[in-house]
């Protein structure tokens, strides 16, 4: 995998964001009965705090856990560190505005930028420290003892019960990321929070304290296309229920109690909320797509339930509710099946020359019409001359297939030669400016380039 151009890929996609993450039902650890103990009980050198390796015999014996809050501390390299930080530059502060709302104060902005957490005694968190090592890994006010003792792995399952989060498991490992990084209040995007986009292999590259190949037998194949396949079951999954949440009432309604929107025209968010919510899932939809059809089985049903979803997305709100959950019903098992039967080499070849051969399939984003009210307000809020969430969807997933499945499936040298196409085709997927006809030729480079 070429690290430049996937460093590149999140600070076009996510990093460059006034705000990295936003959801309606974020994570809040107030109601734990275990607590924080705060990320320096995990920064003793011997521990996650020992600096990154800088020669070759460093190297040797360096394993990516031993700088786990080293990386953290640094926020050009983990984001979550500068995640509360974000609420105080003056795109974070632009949407707070827009909601009427202290960013810094409200549960609406803190559930994904600074969870809310119970303390442990002696605890030194804060929120000002934004999403730390207790946030994805659990509380760990019960298991920390346990955890620097020689016997750990063997004990470790015994502790799941007390806080301690099992990220090993892809599928659990997915659901905590989603619960941050798909779904987001549509009150949050009238205040122009940037779009989501969830993918659990590319994104981690930049900000990987880990090695997921320890838990497999040696000389295993990449387990990375098999994560990256259940982040897009759980992906789509959570967005469904974004998709069924927003057709509900209330959701239409929300916005007009609030006096700062009264004197403004709400076509920004309102006039295709459910189907903007559509749009996003998807991107996750069409990588899915692929998946099935790498392992031949259940393709036309997702197909056939996707249709039915769309049509009834823009025509009825009980329809709508009731198709995303049929579509819900097309993914059970997928994500666990899986698990069980991860990908190879030779399905993740295939798999990544499916999405680059279907570019004219993923090319098509579902576009604003121009016929804009006079009184929109839509430019004035982003201040940029197109809707800054029309191209999130399909492209940009494809982009980031190409980072998660290029490395396992064709090689790092292969990969790394096809830098300036991958360079061009973030390029064509800019979220101001998409050129589909230059994302798909891309596509076709880089897939006759892959042999």
């Amino acid at each position: 995998m070429s690290r430049p151009v996937v460093v590149l890929a999140l600070a076009l996609l996510v990093l460059g964001s006034p705000a990295a993450s936003g959801a309606e039902q974020g994570v809040d650890f107030s109601g734990e009965p275990h607590g924080f103990v705060g990320d320096t009980k995990c920064g003793n050198p011997t521990c996650h705090g020992s600096g990154l390796p800088t020669t070759d015999a460093e190297r040797v014996s360096w394993k990516p856990w031993k700088s786990a809050r080293t990386q953290w501390l640094n926020r050009n390299i983990d984001r979550h560190s500068r995640a509360y930080a974000t609420l105080l530059t003056e795109g974070g502060k632009q949407i707070a505005r827009y909601m009427g709302i202290d960013g810094t104060q409200s549960d609406k902005c803190l559930a994904c930028h600074a969870p809310a957490a119970k303390l442990a005694p002696g605890s030194s968190y804060k929120k000002t420290d934004g999403v730390t090592c207790e946030a994805c890994h659990g509380p760990a006010q019960e298991w920390l003892q346990a955890h620097v003792e020689r016997d750990w792995d063997s004990k470790k399952s015994s502790y799941y019960a007390r806080g301690f989060f099992d990220n090993a498991n892809f599928q659990l490992r997915a659901e905590r990321c989603a619960a941050c990084h798909t779904e987001i209040d549509h009150e949050i995007v009238a205040g122009g929070h940037p779009p989501l986009q969830f993918e659990m292999v590319a994104y981690a590259q930049i900000m990987k304290h880990w090695d997921d190949q320890e838990d497999v037998p040696p000389g295993s194949f990449s387990v990375d296309p098999t994560l990256w396949a259940v982040g897009q079951v759980v992906g789509m999954r959570r967005l469904l229920d974004m998709v069924a949440s927003r057709a509900g009432e209330s959701n239409y309604q929300s916005i007009g109690k609030f006096s700062h929107f009264e004197d403004r025209n709400c076509f920004q968010c309102h006039h295709k909320l459910v189907a903007d919510a559509v749009r996003q899932t998807r991107g996750h939809y069409l990588m899915i797509d692929q998946i099935l059809g790498v392992r031949g089985a259940g393709r036309g049903s997702l197909s056939g339930a996707w249709s039915d979803l769309v049509s009834a997305a823009g025509s009825s709100a009980d329809a709508t509710r009731q198709k995303a959950q049929a579509l819900k019903g097309q993914l059970a098992g997928l994500d666990a099946g899986l698990m069980s039967n991860r990908l190879n080499q030779a399905e993740t070849k295939r798999l990544l020359k499916a999405i680059l051969a279907s570019g004219d399939k993923l090319r098509s984003i579902d576009r604003f019409s121009y016929s804009r009210p006079p009184r929109s307000n839509v430019l004035g809020i982003v201040n940029i001359d197109e809707p800054w969430w029309y191209t999130t969807g399909g492209p940009e997933q494809a982009v980031l297939a190409v980072g998660a499945l290029c490395d396992p499936g064709f090689g790092a040298a292969a990969c790394r030669a096809i830098t300036p196409q991958r360079r061009t085709l973030i390029d064509a997927v800019d979220r101001f400016s998409y050129n589909p006809d230059q994302f798909v030729r891309s596509l076709a480079a880089i897939n006759g380039a892959l042999k």
